[in-house]
């Protein structure tokens, strides 16, 4: 028995494999150890699978030469896709470290061993969030349906890289505002604690500030930390629809 394959359909879903691939391998939580390999391989064949008979034209490369060029293209735009999602989940990282700056509990940071870095409480705890958000809300579904959509932007064949580069760019600054906007509330009331313990040392003089520094920015953390969590989840689904909003998703 001779099994028949369309060259075009074949050369398609190679094509939407690696970009899923480099997608999934940049993305978090995938870009962790705590994912198998052969679970990313086997989401990025599947997401490949769904991809190939839309992408399927008589633009996709068949020559030897034009079909490496599509993949080192495929690879790029997978990667580039990736660092979106990293850096959308770093947005809240970034808050959580804001936080523990001004706490003080940077000076506790750890060894992450998923993530290969030195990560302190709250940097951790609000990364941990945003990717359990990600998953219990609709934004991994914007996310993949970005993916698709990707296509749009740069085809299998490889044009279009002006526009992903702008999407990327402006959704840059976009992140940046969010991670101030989501740390805002508890840097705004650790500053105030700041201005209570200055002005407790201008009227005692005697009293230790800095001892009560220490725990005071503590318990501030922790209790607005607290009641700022529950805002966490609109914050991120908006963040995500909006960034994805230059790609047609909404």
């Amino acid at each position: 028995m001779t099994l028949k394959f369309d060259p075009i359909l074949l050369t398609a879903f190679a094509l939407a494999l690696v970009r899923a691939s480099a997608w999934l391998f940049v993305s978090p939580p995938f870009n962790t150890r705590m994912v198998p390999a052969t679970v990313k391989v086997g989401i990025a064949a599947s997401l490949a699978l769904a991809a190939a008979p839309h992408i399927a034209g008589p633009d996709i490369p068949l020559a030897t030469g034009p079909f490496l060029a599509a993949l080192v293209t495929q690879a790029l735009v997978g990667i580039t896709l990736g660092l979106f999602t990293m850096i959308l989940v770093n947005s809240l990282q970034a808050a959580g470290a804001l936080i523990d700056l001004f706490a003080g509990f940077s000076l506790a940071a750890v060894y992450d061993p998923l993530n290969q870095s030195n990560v302190a409480i709250f940097g951790r705890f609000y990364e941990l969030v945003a990717v359990t958000l990600l998953f219990t809300t609709n934004a991994y579904l914007l996310l993949v349906n970005g993916w698709f959509r990707s296509f749009k932007v740069v085809p299998a064949h490889g044009l279009g890289f002006a526009d992903l580069s702008n999407v990327l760019t402006k959704n840059l600054g976009q992140f940046l505002v969010a991670a101030i906007e989501v740390a805002g509330p508890v840097l705004g009331c650790l500053f105030l604690a700041e201005v209570t313990l200055g002005l407790l040392s201008r009227a005692a003089p005697s009293l230790n500030v800095f001892a009560l520094a220490f725990p005071l920015r503590v318990i501030v953390a922790l209790v607005v930390v607290a009641l700022a969590v529950p805002l966490i989840s609109p914050a991120v689904s908006n963040l995500v629809r909006d960034a994805m909003a230059p790609l047609g998703v909404g």
